[in-house]
C-alpha cells in the first residue's frame, strides 16, 4: 500500500504504523521510539540550527531550514511529543542561559515553561495532520505563532525568541512588521520550513516535491517585495538630539552596599555626561545635544524622596542630578528607584517604583515614568510571602510594584518640532521595549519616538544585550517609530523606523561591557500611524481564531457522522 502525502491517518507519507511502505524514511532510521538516543538525528540538527539563528552567533539563513528535521518527525504521533519536547527544553535551557547570571532557579523554571509551547506545537501538528487531512505547510504556520501570541501574554508574557526576531538584520524581509508584528516574520519561516520538509518528503518516495520547493521560495518573495517598496517610501524628518551614557558598571559593583562604591558608580555617569559638553565646545559648529539619558536605575539614590528623610546616598544622587542638569543647560532622563511611603509616612509598608526621571535645563525634575510590566521572578515574585523560599528566585531583595500612568513625557527641543509643539516620547524599562501592545499603546497615545532604558549588566558579556536589542528593532518598525536606547553595559544605539540600526557605541570593536557616550539624532517617519499601529496584534489573534478552529474541526466531524 503506497502512502499518500497529506492524506488523513497518514502522517507525512507514512503508513498506519508511521513506517513508510515504499522506502526508508527518516522514521524507519530509528530503532526505539521512545529511547533518548534515537532522537538525537532530530534533536540535535533542530536544536543547532535554531540556535545558531538567534543573536549569539547570528545566523539568520538557518532559521528558514532549522525545522525541517523536526517537521519531518510530525507523522510520527508516537515519538513526537518526545522530540518535541526535548527540542524545546534543550533549547530554552542553552540559549536563555544567561539568565543563569542573576537566578538560577528562575532559569531553569523559565526553560520549562517555555518548552510547553514546542511540546504543544509538536502535538498539536501531528494530531491535526494526521486527522483533518490538511498539509502541514497550512497548518504549522498559524499553529507556531498562534503559541508565540499566546506565550507573549500568559504568565506575563515572555515574548523572547520568537522565531521572527532572527530575521532583524534583513531589513527588506521584516518590514511586513508593520502589519502583522514580529509574527507574520515568524508565520513565513514556519510556512517555508514546513514546504521543505514536505517537499523533502515527497522526493525521497519518488514523488517529486519540485513545487512544494517552488512554494518556499515564491513565499519569500512576499515580504520581499513588501520590504523593498515600503523601504523605497519612507522618509524622514530630523527629530531632537540625544545623548546615551553607557556607563558600564558592572553588576557586582551595582549592587554593592558601600556607599562611597555608589557614589563612585553615579560620578562615572556624571563625568561620562559632561563629555558632552566638552566634545561639543571642542568642535566648531557642533550641535548641543537636547537630551542626555542615563540607563535603568543608573542613579543610587531614592530621587523623588522627601529631603528631610535623605540619607547621604540620596542627598548626593538628587544633588548632583540637579546641579548636573544645570551647569549642561540640557534635559536630562535618570532611571533610578522611586518610593511612595506607606500611611503617615511609614516606611516600612512603602511602594516602590523602577522608574525613570525626566529633569529640565533648571535642574527641576519635570515628570516621571513607572516601570508599567514587571518581569516575574525578575522584579517581583508571586506568592513570595505564603512560600518564602521564593525569594531566593529573585535578583532584588524587594519587591517593586507596577506603575499606574500610562502617559507621555514631554520636552521642548532646541531644534524644534516643525508644529511647534513639544516633543513627546515614551520611556520603556528594561525589557518593556519587548512587550508589543505597550509600546504600540504609547505609539497611539501621539508618541513621536519611543526610547529603552535598560541595565543588562545582570548578563555580563552574553548574547542577551545582542538579543535584547534585536527584539526593540521590531518595536520601531511595528509603528514606524525612530527608537533609542541607553544600556549601561551595552548595547546603547540608535534605531530608525526601518529597524536600521544607524548608530551604536562600539569600542576596540567591542558593543558589549564598554562605557561610552553616543550622541544621535531620533528619525521621526512622515505619514500616519501603520496598520500595526492602528490594529495591533490582529494578525497573530486571526491565527489564534484559525488554529482553536482547526483543532475543533476532526472532534466536529466525528461528531457530524464525516468519519
Amino acid at each position: 500500500m503506497s502512502s499518500k502525502l497529506g492524506g488523513r491517518g497518514q502522517g507525512l507519507g507514512v503508513g498506519a504504523t508511521g513506517r513508510s511502505p515504499l522506502l526508508p524514511t527518516p522514521y524507519s532510521l530509528i530503532p526505539d521510539p521512545w529511547s533518548l538516543i534515537s532522537t538525537i538525528p532530530v534533536v540535535l540538527p533542530t536544536v543547532i540550527l535554531l540556535g545558531m539563528s538567534f543573536p549569539g552567533p547570528d545566523l539568520p539563513l538557518l532559521a528558514w531550514v532549522a525545522l525541517v528535521p523536526w517537521l519531518l518527525l510530525i507523522g510520527s504521533e508516537a515519538r513526537v511529543a518526545l522530540i518535541s519536547w526535548l527540542i524545546g527544553i534543550i533549547f530554552f535551557t542553552v540559549k536563555l542561559s544567561w539568565l543563569g547570571y542573576a537566578t538560577n532557579i528562575g532559569w531553569l523554571l523559565l526553560s520549562s515553561y517555555l518548552s510547553i509551547s514546542y511540546l504543544l506545537f509538536g502535538i498539536a501538528c501531528s494530531y491535526l495532520h494526521r486527522n483533518s487531512g490538511l498539509p502541514l505547510a497550512l497548518l504549522a504556520p498559524f499553529l507556531w505563532v498562534s503559541l508565540e501570541y499566546l506565550r507573549g501574554f500568559l504568565m506575563t508574557g515572555f515574548p523572547w525568541f520568537y522565531l521572527g526576531h532572527t530575521q532583524y538584520s534583513y531589513l527588506s524581509i521584516i518590514q511586513i512588521a508593520d502589519i502583522t508584528g514580529a509574527y507574520g516574520v515568524s508565520f513565513l519561516i514556519v510556512a517555508v520550513n514546513a514546504c521543505f520538509a514536505q517537499g523533502l518528503l515527497r522526493w525521497w518516495n519518488g514523488k517529486g516535491g519540485h513545487f512544494l520547493f517552488a512554494i518556499a521560495f515564491i513565499l519569500l518573495l512576499f515580504p520581499l517585495s513588501y520590504g523593498m517598496f515600503r523601504l523605497a517610501g519612507l522618509s524622514y524628518q530630523e527629530g531632537p538630539r540625544l545623548c546615551m551614557v553607557q556607563g558600564n558598571i558592572l553588576q557586582d559593583l551595582k549592587m554593592d552596599t558601600d556607599v562611597e562604591q555608589r557614589k563612585s558608580n553615579l560620578q562615572r555617569y556624571l563625568d561620562l555626561s559632561r563629555l558632552v559638553l566638552s566634545e561639543a565646545e571642542g568642535k566648531v559648529g557642533a550641535e548641543k545635544v537636547d537630551m542626555i539619558v542615563w540607563p535603568e536605575t543608573s542613579a543610587p539614590g531614592l530621587l523623588n524622596l522627601d529631603p528631610k528623610f535623605w540619607r547621604d546616598i540620596d542627598r548626593f544622587s538628587q544633588t548632583s542630578i540637579f546641579e548636573l542638569a544645570k551647569e549642561l543647560q540640557t534635559y536630562l532622563l535618570v532611571g533610578g528607584i522611586a518610593i511612595e511611603p506607606g500611611k503617615g509616612n511609614n516606611f516600612e509598608e512603602s511602594t516602590l517604583y523602577n522608574s525613570a526621571f525626566l529633569y529640565g535645563p533648571d535642574g527641576r525634575p519635570l515628570d516621571r515614568y513607572d516601570k508599567l510590566h514587571l518581569v516575574i521572578f525578575g522584579e517581583y515574585t508571586p506568592l513570595r510571602e505564603v512560600f518564602p523560599f521564593l525569594r531566593h528566585m529573585v535578583p532584588y531583595e524587594i519587591d517593586l510594584s507596577p506603575g499606574s500612568r500610562r502617559e507621555l513625557l514631554e520636552f521642548k527641543g532646541r531644534r524644534g518640532d516643525p508644529a511647534g509643539r513639544p516633543y513627546k516620547f515614551a520611556t520603556l524599562i528594561c525589557y518593556e521595549d519587548t512587550v508589543p501592545p505597550l509600546a504600540r499603546h504609547f505609539a497611539r497615545q501621539g508618541a513621536d519616538f519611543l526610547l529603552n532604558i535598560t541595565n543588562d549588566g545582570w548578563f555580563h558579556d552574553s548574547p542577551e544585550l545582542d538579543q535584547h536589542l534585536a527584539i526593540m528593532v521590531f518595536r520601531a518598525v511595528e509603528n514606524r517609530m525612530g527608537m533609542a536606547r541607553a544600556a549601561n553595559t551595552g548595547i546603547s544605539a540608535f534605531v530608525a523606523p526601518s529597524g536600521d540600526i544607524y548608530s551604536l557605541i562600539t569600542k576596540n570593536g567591542k558593543r558589549r561591557e564598554v562605557e561610552g557616550i553616543l550622541e544621535g539624532t531620533i528619525l521621526i517617519a512622515r505619514g500616519g500611524p501603520s496598520f500595526y499601529t492602528r490594529y495591533g496584534d490582529l494578525f497573530s489573534q486571526l491565527c489564534l481564531v484559525v488554529s482553536v478552529g482547526l483543532l475543533l474541526m476532526p472532534a466536529v466531524r466525528r461528531l457530524g457522522g464525516g468519519d
